[in-house]
């Protein structure tokens, strides 16, 4: 039997109906933020430069949709119209690219989403033509498995093989009314199917998403809902709220009928309330989220054990690329973390038109970050980013 459980915004309660009930109170956590307490980010106070990573000019890298890591391997969705997969060895520096498209049996049509199984291979989704195609690390083709059930879904994980949790926004929204469905593909069946949104919240906030989904801690998340949910191999188990204070917005507010996102938006903009709730990353030590307020951005970091939270609206970047004092922009958000390191993207492009009003002697003097300004300054079109790699030291809990 399918448990349906609402999971509703701004309440910790979970609710499961159905003939058994197993209504349940989770340990409600909850995380103060307070933006008007922001300070400014100084990289060196939290974060030691400890690689760069540089692509060839073969390949375009470009519109990162999501990335992750596993061991020494950085996996990267190139999106946009580029749609591949590109595996890149952080030792070796070996690049292999997985761009299968098409409608073949062993292509894929759209790809939607992947994640790194518990067997250390490359799941990879075409939400168009639902299927599941599997790599290893070597981009050689494993398995493809086909079901209607994945037609849709623009996000998935497994924490065992065997379930799936699949999302899939406005996509599903015909036929599951924008949950997140928990899934057994060995037997086709749907476990559990959950409304982190109450029912009455506009459509638009189910829009489709290029990550909702984190696997240490095994987690789901939303743009634009304040909870953070924790994940086990089927289920729902436990929420954290992002608490913004006077700056959260009303309920009344939600449930108003808007046209779209930027109508949403344009009315969030000027009312001091945050908004744009997003960019989620999760590991053992903390938690980086992003977040609006008046048109201007915020980044958030917090411990996982403390909840201590720290929040900035400008970034002073004395360890990588040009040394520029600035608002943060979306731009300064982090990609990916691992247990032990966080990873920055830097546009050569961008940082490169800055060059001339910079002063590079206030940038980190360090045989990585040289080596990296040289290649701003040689900076040719056609060049592609870079990714940082920076230990965590600030950040303990």
């Amino acid at each position: 039997m399918i448990r349906i459980l609402y999971l509703v915004a701004f309440s910790f309660l979970i609710i499961s109906c159905g003939d058994q009930k197993e209504g349940k109170e989770s340990s409600f956590k909850s995380i103060k933020i307070d933006l008007d307490e922001a300070q400014t980010l100084k990289i060196s106070d939290h974060f030691k430069l400890k690689d760069v990573i540089y692509f060839s000019d073969s390949l375009v890298v470009d519109n990162l949709m999501k990335v992750d890591v596993h061991n020494d391997y950085l996996v990267m969705h190139c999106g946009w119209g580029l749609d591949y997969l590109l595996i890149k060895n952080m030792v070796s520096g070996e690049e292999i690219a997985i761009s299968a498209k098409g409608e073949g049996p062993n292509q894929y049509q759209k790809l939607s989403n992947f994640f790194i199984n518990p067997d250390g291979q490359i799941e990879l989704l075409d939400g168009q033509a639902g299927k599941i195609l599997t790599y290893n690390f070597e981009g050689e083709l494993l398995s493809v498995y086909q079901n209607k059930q994945l037609q849709g879904a623009s996000s998935l994980i497994s924490l065992n093989g065997e379930d799936y949790f699949l999302y899939g926004g406005n996509f599903y929204a015909p036929k599951y009314g924008y949950q997140l469905l928990v899934w057994d593909k060995n037997r086709d069946e749907i476990l559990n199917t959950y409304f982190p949104f109450n029912e009455n919240k506009a459509d638009f906030m189910n829009f489709i998403e290029s990550r909702n989904f984190m696997q240490k801690p095994a987690s789901f998340f939303q743009f634009y809902n304040p909870f953070v949910y924790q994940l086990n191999e089927n289920s729902i188990i436990d929420s954290t709220y992002l608490n913004f204070g006077k700056h959260t917005i009303p309920e009344e507010l939600l449930n108003k009928s808007y046209q779209d996102v930027r109508e949403f938006s344009q009315s969030m903009a000027k009312s001091g309330y945050a908004y744009g709730v997003g960019d989620i990353l999760l590991n053992e030590q903390f938690m980086f989220t992003s977040a609006l307020k008046n048109e201007k951005r915020f980044h958030i970091y917090t411990s996982t054990k403390t909840k201590e939270t720290k929040v900035y609206d400008k970034i002073d970047n004395d360890v990588f690329g040009l040394r520029v004092d600035e608002k943060i922009g979306y731009y300064h958000r982090p990609i990916v973390l691992d247990e032990k390191h966080i990873y920055f993207i830097v546009n050569l492009e961008a940082q490169h038109e800055k060059i001339e009003s910079a002063d590079l002697q206030k940038s980190s003097q360090s045989k990585l970050n040289q080596e990296l300004l040289k290649l701003i300054q040689d900076y040719e079109d056609g060049d592609n980013l870079a990714i940082v790699k920076c230990e965590l030291d600030g950040f303990k809990n």
